[in-house]
């Protein structure tokens, strides 16, 4: 299967949930930021397009959109959303990781709350205001939308060329009926594919071309083009974006398989 299928999956199935923060702007979230491994030194810090930004949203039972079992009011919302910025700012735990176990943006929060690439008019007002005036790293600890209350950050904008080698395994997701391995084999096989990436001279297009079960990419370098955060699983983007540029992970496993995967060594 296909990885860009997969983010087409996947992006489906993010789609039906009911996330407010989806709801107040015209693209879906991306990846997460803090709390993930380090962006390596090729990625951008800005650029002429938009900026980046996460958030943990704290909703309330008069927020609009209304979110399904939100019974909070508006000040028990509030008061939240300032003790887990306060937290933050205390560097006693990640932005990802309160995002992770607070935000009522159910589809970033996955994510560790990033949200990703925005372009002017695509966040509510206050939001946007709120994003524009930060450097990157810094959070403002409370700023209000018709969903709720924000803990937003600023993070770099990251962006990377992918290839991978893909082993699947029978069930998996990307098992369309014509693989028998088992996940231990697909396992084995992924290490012994890592292995050889890794070897100084090793030939990327020939080990995608012999070994992966992804059709698309496989006789295409293992090309599966410009990543930006969000677009794939996060297990995957973790990573793609800890790689230097012409780096080569290990094993790296989603819901459709065993992936080696290789960050270009050209920027995008």
């Amino acid at each position: 299967m296909s990885l860009r299928r997969f983010a087409l999956l996947a992006a489906l199935a993010g789609a039906v949930a009911l996330t407010a923060f989806a709801l107040l702007r015209d693209r879906g979230p991306a990846g997460p930021a803090a709390g993930r491994p380090k962006t390596a030194a090729g990625d951008t810090v800005s650029t002429p397009a938009g900026i980046a930004g996460a958030h943990i949203l704290i909703a309330h039972r008069d927020g609009r959109p209304p979110l399904p079992g939100v019974t909070r009011t508006r000040e028990e919302a509030q008061e939240m959303a300032v003790r887990l910025a306060a937290e933050i700012l205390d560097n006693r735990t990640s932005f990802a990781e309160l995002a992770r176990r607070y935000s009522d943006d159910a589809r970033t929060a996955a994510l560790g709350g990033e949200f990703g690439l925005v372009r002017p008019g695509q966040l509510p007002l206050p939001l946007e205001m709120g994003l524009t005036q930060l450097e990157v790293g810094d959070i403002a600890p409370c700023v209000e939308s018709p969903a709720g209350f924000h803990v937003l950050m600023r993070v770099p904008v990251r962006r990377a060329v992918a290839r991978h080698v893909m082993i699947t395994w029978k069930g998996a997701g990307g098992d369309f009926g014509t693989i028998s391995r088992s996940r231990e084999q697909a396992r084995a096989l992924a290490d012994e594919i890592a292995a050889k990436a890794k070897v100084p001279g090793a030939d990327f297009c020939e080990l995608a071309a012999r070994f992966s079960d992804d059709e698309q990419s496989r006789f295409g370098c293992g090309l599966i083009g410009l990543v930006r955060p969000g677009d794939l699983e996060a297990s995957f983007e973790d990573a793609l974006f800890s790689l230097p540029p012409g780096g080569i992970s290990g094993v790296v496993e989603t819901k459709f398989g065993f992936h080696v995967v290789k960050r270009d060594p050209e920027q995008p």
